[in-house]
């Protein structure tokens, strides 16, 4: 009997705050949800559709979900799904888990509400050309497919920790960014990292190296509730070879104005995430 009570008493333990999170996800109301969203992205011009809904494992989830903005779509993915884990609060620990199908790739993320690791992520086969922002807000046709890892911990003053990023086969072309114009490039190897420290985020660098051109984009980026309208602070250093930049003459004597030093351009990015301009 000694052994049983003690059993029985784990038991009612779990049981009790797991019954009544599970009461209070048959009874919300999703309708709070859609509303708080938004209210929350249309501080930013940003719209949600459709409308979030349960599902059977106690969860929300979004079925074609698009993401979109005033100039057009920014994000579309088939499926995306958040749901609280129930496992870990058997060790005390409150673990969100995310994941969203977007084309024939795959994002998952990971975020625990204590405990000193807060964050991981992973995505991997997301095609470029599915992610309609290219489109619609830098007017570019883009191919490659997209990988990323990365982890963040809790501090006294916010998150740290970094996520690696690459693009595979990436190419791209007719980007323009406000008044000025990029030049096209295909087959680039891509790799870089995002640097999170004090819950702030910074594009340490992200090369893009091919055929005839070598290029690095780095700077401050935004994040928080506000992060589509937060002002940008980025750059895009351009190196051509005499061949990729006599075949795109035009471009670069657009971007003459940029030349820092012989063959190297220097290209500041402002405006915002929503619509980044050359100035």
């Amino acid at each position: 009997m000694k052994t049983v009570r003690p059993a029985r008493l784990a038991v009612i333990l779990v049981a009790v705050p797991v019954c009544f999170l599970l009461f209070i996800y048959m009874f919300f109301p999703t309708k709070r949800i859609d509303v708080a969203l938004a209210q929350a992205l249309s501080r930013q011009g940003l719209t949600l559709t459709p409308a979030v809904h349960k599902t059977v494992l106690p969860g929300l989830a979004w079925d074609n979900l698009l993401l979109s903005s005033e100039q057009g779509p920014l994000l579309s993915c088939q499926r995306l799904q958040v749901r609280m884990l129930l496992l870990p609060l058997l060790t005390g620990k409150a673990i969100i888990s995310g994941g969203a199908t977007i084309g024939t790739g795959r994002l998952d993320v990971a975020y625990a509400l204590n405990g000193k690791a807060a964050l991981e992520l992973s995505a991997d086969g997301i095609a470029v050309a599915d992610i309609p922002f290219f489109k619609s807000v830098l007017g570019a046709k883009a191919a490659g497919n997209l990988w990323s890892k990365g982890t963040l911990q809790r501090g006294a003053k916010g998150l740290s920790g970094d996520l690696k990023l690459e693009i595979q086969q990436l190419e791209f072309s007719g980007v323009k960014l406000g008044a000025f114009p990029l030049p096209d490039a295909a087959n680039l190897k891509t790799q870089g990292m995002i640097r999170i420290s004090e819950g702030k985020a910074r594009l340490e660098s992200f090369t893009l190296e091919g055929d005839g051109v070598f290029m690095r984009l780095s700077g401050d980026i935004p994040t928080g509730s506000n992060a589509g309208v937060t002002p940008l602070n980025m750059k895009l250093e351009i190196m051509p070879k005499p061949d990729f930049l006599e075949k795109q003459k035009l471009v670069f004597m657009l971007l003459a104005k940029f030349m820092t030093s012989p063959g190297v351009y220097t290209v500041p990015i402002r405006g915002t995430l929503l619509a980044p301009q050359i100035l």
